[in-house]
């Protein structure tokens, strides 16, 4: 019973033998070749902070003209009828220009000494001394900081002006070499301080991770450079943007379980003055922190009731991601949870640390598929602000050779668990307007979380009271799960994409042939299925949904349990929306299937009912990637009523002590 009947197929010649070789190949070409990692890291020539800095104000290594006239006015260079000369050296000018500054602040002044301690700091890099290089370019980026950000220069500042665009490059070159020279000395950790003291000023600097992040290794955004995702995405302001790698002890296991092993955060380290000490004898003390933001909860500050925009980087740690071990190679993945159910990874995990402020984005990969596939989708997504501060991105990865309402009962299970894992007190209220997303067979086990079964589903099996079942407790709870279920009142909306809700026409004798041959269900499907038979004679009037061997099979044209879905209640609080692929420039795929995205008919993708619904040119397997549908699915996600406005983490304000 539970063999494939060979019999019944028909002899593969001719066309049908044809079919079946372009059948092959394009399962061939599903799997490919050797996946492309996402990232390669750059080499020392390429990586930008190993450049020559160069402004186009500046001539070769010397200041800028106006950084010299700026000492020429203070006594600080002569200057003849064939160059500018040095009246004292490097480090007697630069403690010159301190004291000036401390006799009368300027703006002028400000970039005169952070393009010196910058220049500095190069040449002393350059000649194997780091931490005089560290000194020089913290007194950079504090001079840097306090133009950018003196509260008396409020009204004078030109942001329109070439030297302010320089004092930010200088900011951000001064603050990613000084990190490096201290990830050299493995000081770039939790609570690390440092001071330095040059001429005039003492700077005091410790660094601060964002809390519970258990971050343990950082890594520069700037050493490595996309490869495989299709776009890059990034801001431009001050700070280094960064990839925090967590690792160490769990905190809350509960939770943490759902994190994959090697987990990264976008942040951007970003270093304020936090207050400065009067001048008590001979200098002035300045106190800094060197903070890490999450920039997936924001990507500004407010200092002094102004924006200030962070140079921000969410494509690169996304990337780093998705090259670690336990998400690497997604089609050898995909295609061992065919060939190899019983081993195949299975549940839910999550893209970035919990948030209970923000709301799940579930997403259901197809047949033959991996959570791989939509991250395209949320890389482009995570680029909107209004997105990546009101939602955060789990994944459902699943055994796809067992039929769909068995990896549906499965789905409704891990969801009910993480719920309670993560609020068992029902007090997040954003967890419980979760989203779900499903691209082809995923979007059927995304309908099947918010519909209603009463007895419709057990009627396929059988006429007979359920309670009339004979078999053991563990057996009868399986087969409940499957068959009776309720809408899950925490799924809010549900998005369908190229899903085959009247079946698929790919699953036809031969696929199902293949199937039957190459997939096997999870044993312990298989073995409960033959038992409840075996125990239960005459007690089915149909175990197609029983002994449905393979998701192929549960895909048929024709089957059953589709009108029972479509006819089955909704929940009336879950709003649903549908894009479906109709491709209008392959002709390769007009010829196959016309009406179609080449696997799913038009008709069968669209869902009768739904709240909207947007036809897209686009096959079945570049759909999730197609722009029309990602700007689609944010105009569903922006629609939500609950949003709040973006959030900003820092609010900065600069303090003097007496």
């Amino acid at each position: 019973m539970f063999e494939p009947k060979l019999a019944r197929y028909p002899s593969l010649t001719g066309s049908y033998a044809l079919y079946m070789l372009l059948f092959i190949c394009f399962c061939c070409l599903l799997s490919g070749c050797r996946d492309q990692e996402y990232l390669v890291q750059r080499s020392d020539l390429f990586a930008p902070i190993k450049r020559p800095f160069n402004p186009e104000t500046w001539i070769g290594p010397s200041p800028s003209k106006r950084s010299l006239n700026t000492l020429q006015r203070y006594d600080l260079v002569v200057w003849d009828d064939s160059d500018w000369i040095r009246k004292y050296s490097l480090d007697e000018t630069l403690v010159r220009l301190q004291a000036s500054i401390q006799q009368g602040t300027t703006q002028e002044k400000l970039y005169a000494l952070a393009e010196l301690a910058f220049l500095d700091a190069q040449t002393l890099l350059e000649d194997d001394q780091p931490h005089r290089a560290l000194e020089r370019y913290t007194l950079a980026l504090v001079n840097a900081y306090e133009f950018l950000f003196t509260p008396r220069f409020q009204h004078s500042r030109n942001p329109y002006d070439p030297q302010f665009q320089e004092i930010c490059r200088i900011y951000n070159q001064s603050l990613e070499q000084a990190m490096r020279i201290m990830a050299g000395d493995k000081q770039l950790r939790d609570g690390t301080t440092y001071s330095i003291s040059v001429g005039e000023q003492q700077v005091n600097v410790q660094l601060r991770f964002p809390p519970q992040t258990q971050l343990a290794e950082l890594k520069f955004v700037s050493d490595f450079r996309i490869q495989k995702l299709l776009r890059h995405h990034r801001t431009f302001g001050l700070g280094v943007p960064m990839i925090g790698i967590r690792g160490g002890q769990q905190i809350n296991p509960a939770i943490e379980q759902y994190y994959p092993p090697g987990m990264t955060l976008p942040l951007t380290a970003f270093l304020h003055v936090a207050y400065q000490v009067p001048q008590t004898g001979d200098k002035v003390i300045k106190h800094c922190t060197l903070d890490f933001h999450k920039t997936v909860d924001n990507s500004a500050l407010t200092i002094h009731q102004a924006s200030v925009p962070l140079q921000t980087d969410t494509s690169i740690p996304l990337a780093y991601l998705l090259d670690q071990p336990s998400l690497s190679r997604p089609r050898e993945a995909a295609t061992n949870s065919l060939l190899n159910p019983n081993e195949a990874g299975a549940g839910l995990f999550m893209l970035e640390p919990y948030a209970p402020q923000k709301i799940p984005v579930v997403m259901i990969h197809g047949f033959w598929s991996s959570p791989m596939i939509w991250m395209n989708m949320v890389n482009d997504l995570r680029s909107f602000p209004s997105i990546r501060e009101n939602y955060q991105f789990w994944f459902y990865q699943y055994p796809t050779s067992q039929p769909f309402w068995f990896s549906a009962a499965k789905l409704r299970s891990s969801l009910q668990n993480i719920y309670h894992n993560l609020d068992p007190k029902k007090q997040h209220r954003q967890l419980h307007n979760t989203v779900l997303i499903g691209h082809s067979m995923g979007g059927l086990l995304s309908l099947m979380q918010t519909v209603e079964s009463h007895d419709a589903f057990w009627q396929l099996v059988s006429h007979k009271p359920f309670g009339q079942l004979q078999a053991p407790q563990h057996i009868r709870q399986s087969l409940a799960n499957t068959v009776f279920f309720h809408p899950n009142p925490s799924i809010n909306k549900v998005i369908t994409i190229a899903t085959p809700h009247q079946g698929s026409v790919m699953a036809n004798n031969y696929t199902q042939w293949i199937g039957h041959t190459l997939f096997q269900l999870p044993e312990p499907t298989n073995l409960i299925a033959k038992q409840l038979i075996r125990e239960n004679p005459n007690f089915f009037h149909s175990t197609e949904l029983l002994t449905t061997k393979t998701s192929l099979d549960s895909l048929e044209p024709g089957g059953k349990i589709f009108h029972v879905l479509k006819t089955a209640r909704r929940n009336p609080a879950t709003s649903y929306h549908n894009i479906y692929g109709d491709t209008k420039s392959s002709t390769l795929i007009q010829k196959i299937a016309s009406s179609s995205d080449g696997v799913v008919t038009t008709e069968s993708a669209q869902l009768p009912g739904a709240h909207s619904e947007l036809s897209v040119d686009a096959n079945h397997l570049a759909i999730t990637d197609a722009t029309p549908t990602i700007l689609e699915i944010r105009r569903i996600l922006l629609s939500e009523p609950s949003l709040k406005p973006p959030i900003r983490q820092s609010n900065y304000q600069t303090q003097v002590h007496p």
